[in-house]
Formats: C-alpha cells, sequence, structure tokens
C-alpha cells in the first residue's frame, strides 16, 4: 500500500470545535474516522498552533481523501507520497540496502522520560545528489550512531523536493541538535516538540470545562 504524510492546519475560526470534537474521540471514533482502507502509522500534534502531522498508509489517493474530507469544514491538509528509508535507499543506490529499518514502532509514545519530537529537513538544492549518497551509504552502525542519543521511531522522504520528515523520542535539545548538526552543511532542519494522540486527548479533555464543551458541540452537529 502507498504511503502518504499529511501535515494540517485547522482553520482559526474551527480551532475550540475541532480540537473539542478530536478530544472526545475513542479507538472505535478513530476507526470509523479511517475506514477501511486506510492504515495510521502515527499522529502528532502541535496544540500550541493548531497544526500537525500524520503518516498513514492506504488503497488509493481516493482512500486517503475519503478520510481527509471529514475535516475540511475545520482544517487546511497538504498530503505528499512519501518513501521510507528501505524504499529511498533503493531508488538512491539502484540496489537493496544491505539493511532494512523497522517501522513498527513508528507510532509509539515517547521513551519514558523523554519527548517527542518531529523533525522536518531538506536538503540544500547544490547538496541534494550528495546528501542523498551520504544516507544512503549509512550502514546500520554509522546509521545508529548518526542518530546518537535519539531515538527514531520513522523516517520518511520526498525524493522529488529534497525534502523528508521524521519522528523521534529525546531526552534532550542537546542531543536533538547534536544529530542535526551532522548534516548542517548540507540540510536545513525544522524541529518541533509534538504530542501523541494519547496525551493530546489528555491535554484537551483534562481541561475544567471539557464535557460541558463536549456535549454542546455534538447537540450543535446533531450527533
Amino acid at each position: 500500500m502507498p504511503t502518504f504524510f499529511c501535515e494540517y492546519n485547522i482553520l482559526d475560526f474551527a480551532r475550540d470545535d475541532c480540537m473539542t470534537f478530536f478530544g472526545g474521540m475513542s479507538a472505535e471514533d478513530d476507526k470509523r474516522d479511517l475506514g477501511d482502507n486506510v492504515t495510521l502509522l502515527g499522529r502528532w500534534s502541535t496544540v500550541a498552533e493548531g497544526r500537525g502531522y500524520c503518516v498513514c498508509k492506504a488503497g488509493t489517493a481516493k482512500d486517503v481523501t475519503d478520510w481527509l474530507y471529514n475535516w475540511v469544514k475545520m482544517a487546511t491538509i497538504k498530503v505528499y507520497p512519501i518513501l521510507d528509508d528501505n524504499q529511498a535507499r533503493e531508488i538512491i543506490l539502484k540496489v537493496p540496502p544491505s539493511y532494512t529499518v523497522d517501522y513498527s514502532h513508528a507510532g509509539d509514545e515517547a521513551s519514558e522520560g523523554q519527548s517527542l519530537y518531529f523533525i522536518k529537513y531538506k536538503f540544500h538544492n547544490d547538496k541534494r545528489m550528495a546528501g542523498y549518497q551520504a544516507f544512503a551509504s549509512l550502514t546500520e552502525k554509522e546509521d545508529k550512531q548518526d542518530a546518537g542519543n535519539n531515538t527514531c521511531l520513522g523516517r520518511w522522504h520526498n525524493l522529488g523536493l529534497g525534502s523528508g520528515v521524521a519522528i523521534c523520542s529525546s531526552a534532550s535539545e542537546v542531543d536533538l541538535y547534536k544529530w542535526a548538526f551532522n548534516w548542517a552543511s548540507m540540510c536545513d532542519c525544522e524541529i518541533v516538540p509534538v504530542v501523541h494522540d494519547r496525551e493530546c486527548r489528555e491535554v484537551i479533555t483534562s481541561k475544567p470545562d471539557f464535557v460541558q464543551k463536549h456535549a454542546r458541540l455534538l447537540e450543535k452537529m446533531s450527533i
């Protein structure tokens, strides 16, 4: 199944309703929202800015559109097809990579005492091919050493734009920027703290007026 990256921004006028509605969703609600042909690999929110990111697999682009249509009245959502490390390396090297990266933990929460961080990178135009070769040539040991004390849960690439995204668990800003500094001569990295769905909903539902707001919203929406 193809993999898609989605970046959403909640519309200002809909921010309160959107967050209240999302905060009240259960696991069963999530399944109904996604439909039968979309599998969510991970979703991460920057609550203070009313925006966030997700990575999913879907049968077709239409399946993704069908899911995201549920939210278009409340948010603007950009969607791109993306490649995982294994696919990107095979395209760059023109042979299967020497090792494969496991993506089964992409949707995990942060490790104890750590936080989740979402990273967006973009190679400098004159360093794009050199950057891809450096990335694709990393051995498994070198890849782990490159990340340092950060745990990379998932990384995906847009080879058409020379850009990509990653989600990691980290204990400190020093560890994060040591990793980013390894690539500073080749690319720009934007790093933002994010929260997992469970944490996001916990923040929203913990507010003292949530129950009343949620009930009023469902009544307004005739649910």
